[in-house]
């Protein structure tokens, strides 16, 4: 089975956790959609992927998060609120880039990315020389963090804590790890961004 690249369910799927409220269900089936669509590996088998929706439909339940207060039904929690629970529990897909940059008219003009996290990993592959090396990317990363760079926050033993677009005072920075990192890396791959 090929890895997931079906531009209407990953839209679709991003949309879900885009939304102030859905069902756990729904959360789940988003969240293992973007992943195995941002995994360098193939896809895991239909029984595998469902098995994994189950898993982290039960787990999110478990949160007990307070729900949409406009459902009458009380089956709706926040996606936002479940990506702040797993940060370090379960790896959460990162934001897909759906419209590809326009190439700059002008050698000034500037290219803006949806996600925050983008240019930096564009501007460390530069340094590198266009090296692929997870390692030496995250060691650029590292000194960009260093040097107070935007988006980046902090340097934990997990990652590199940084911001995301919409992240607000009092909300859990994004987190970088090498395992993010190369899922990203295959997601400008596949953008052709790379």
């Amino acid at each position: 089975m090929k890895k997931l690249t079906s531009k209407a369910i990953l839209k679709r799927a991003s949309d879900i956790l885009g939304q102030n409220f859905a069902t756990p269900k729904d959360i789940a089936w988003a969240w293992v959609t973007l992943l195995l669509s941002q995994e360098e590996l193939k896809r895991d088998s239909e029984e595998k992927r469902y098995s994994r929706i189950a898993e982290f439909e039960a787990w999110i339940l478990e949160l007990s998060l307070p729900n949409d207060p406009k459902n009458t039904q009380g089956n709706t929690v926040n996606p936002e609120a479940v990506k702040n629970a797993a940060r370090n529990v379960y790896e959460w897909p990162h934001e897909y880039i759906f419209e590809t940059p326009a190439s700059p008219k002008h050698p000034d003009a500037k290219v803006t990315y949806k996600d925050t996290i983008t240019k930096p990993i564009l501007d460390a592959l530069k340094d590198a020389d266009g090296s692929n090396d997870k390692l030496v990317l995250m060691g650029i990363l590292e000194g960009y963090a260093k040097e107070g760079r935007e988006p980046f926050v902090n340097i934990t033993e997990e990652g590199i804590e940084w911001k995301g677009s919409n992240w607000a005072e009092g909300e859990k920075y994004n987190l970088l790890t090498i395992k993010t990192l190369g899922n990203r890396l295959a997601n400008l791959r596949s953008k052709q961004l790379i």
